[in-house]
């Protein structure tokens, strides 16, 4: 298990903590898991979720990421360890 606190941050929420297979599905992460870093959480805002299975973000996090999408007017996050995130602290 991986367990970062989020004290101080703009997203009130105690630990965070993902099971590692969530961790090993994020093959494209190049920002080494900041959004679970309490210190440096980088991460876009979610909107909403259509059945827990894609999360429209504002895209207000790091300038590049890979599993940001454009769709339309919106962005998709495809990211699991975001997706799992969203499903289990609704953040």
């Amino acid at each position: 298990m991986v367990g970062m606190t989020a004290k101080g941050m703009n997203m009130e929420v105690g630990d965070i903590e993902l099971d590692d297979e969530i961790l090993e599905k994020a093959t494209k992460c190049d920002r080494d898991f900041s959004c679970l870093d309490c210190k440096k959480r980088e991460m876009c805002r979610a909107e909403y979720s259509v059945n827990n299975k894609i999360l429209f973000v504002k895209g207000d996090g790091p300038l590049y990421c890979s599993y940001r999408m454009f769709y339309g007017d919106g962005k998709i996050c495809n990211c699991p360890v975001r997706m799992e995130i969203y499903k289990k602290y609704n953040i």
